[in-house]
C-alpha cells in the first residue's frame, strides 16, 4: 500500500489564518472596550459619592479644563 499524503490547497491556510488573526484582533478590542468601561463606571462612582457627600469633585479634562461640582442644593428646591 502506498503511503499518501493529504495536501491542502494554499489559499484555504491563509483564509484560517486571516480569520484567526480577526478573531484575535476583536478579543483584544473587546478587552480594551471592557476596561475603558470598567474604568469610567469606577470614574462615575467616585464623582456621585463625592457629590452625594456634599464634597467639592474637581473634573480635569484631557484638554485641560477644570470643573468644579460642588454638590449645592439649587435655590428653587
Amino acid at each position: 500500500m502506498a503511503d499518501h499524503i493529504n495536501i491542502h490547497h494554499p489559499d484555504r491556510g491563509e483564509r484560517y489564518e486571516r480569520e484567526a488573526l480577526m478573531i484575535a484582533e476583536l478579543k483584544t478590542k473587546i478587552a480594551v472596550m471592557e476596561t475603558a468601561l470598567t474604568q469610567s463606571r469606577g470614574d462615575l462612582e467616585a464623582i456621585f459619592t463625592r457629590i452625594k457627600r456634599g464634597d467639592p469633585c474637581e473634573l480635569h479634562m484631557m484638554n485641560g479644563d477644570v470643573y468644579v461640582i460642588t454638590g449645592a442644593l439649587r435655590d428653587d428646591q
